[in-house]
């Protein structure tokens, strides 16, 4: 009895330690990660465009699927494509994101749209943003406005 009461000790002290590893590993790095974000200068009430490159370093596909920030009374994704000779632009529910990839929101292409803006946004100022993810942890940017 006293080798299986042992043989269950080091079982659940091998599971403890295996999951702690596991769990600071997974913290340790985000997997989608920002780089270059901008956003359009705008007057308050009215509309302005994000951009950004989100680079997936995990080894399974992510998608956007949402942000939100205070300077806007909402936040979306969009997508701009031609059709035809007109530039239209919908919003979209998810923007994957490949394992090991990349995608960059442009103008002319996907961007977030901040809509109804509580505040002017002049080059030099920064906005806060929380980006929403369907498999990574939120992910809070400050992003500088300028121009194009």
């Amino acid at each position: 009895m006293g080798f299986q009461l042992r043989k269950i000790g080091y079982f659940l002290t091998m599971s403890i330690l295996l999951w702690t590893m596991t769990a600071a590993a997974a913290g340790t790095s985000p997997p989608v990660q920002v780089r270059d974000p901008w956003v359009r200068p705008a007057s308050r009430a009215m509309n302005t465009a994000l951009y950004l490159t989100l680079r997936n370093t995990g080894e399974t596909a992510d998608a956007l699927v949402g942000a939100r920030s205070a300077v806007a009374r909402a936040v979306e994704l969009h997508e701009s494509r031609m059709e035809g000779y007109i530039m239209r632009m919908r919003p979209v529910s998810r923007l994957p994101i490949p394992a090991g990839g990349q995608v960059t929101l442009k103008p002319g292409g996907f961007h977030i749209m901040l809509i109804d803006l509580q505040q002017d946004l002049q080059p030099g100022d920064t906005v806060t943003v929380e980006l929403r993810f369907e498999k990574s942890a939120p992910l809070t940017i400050t992003v500088p406005v300028r121009q194009p």
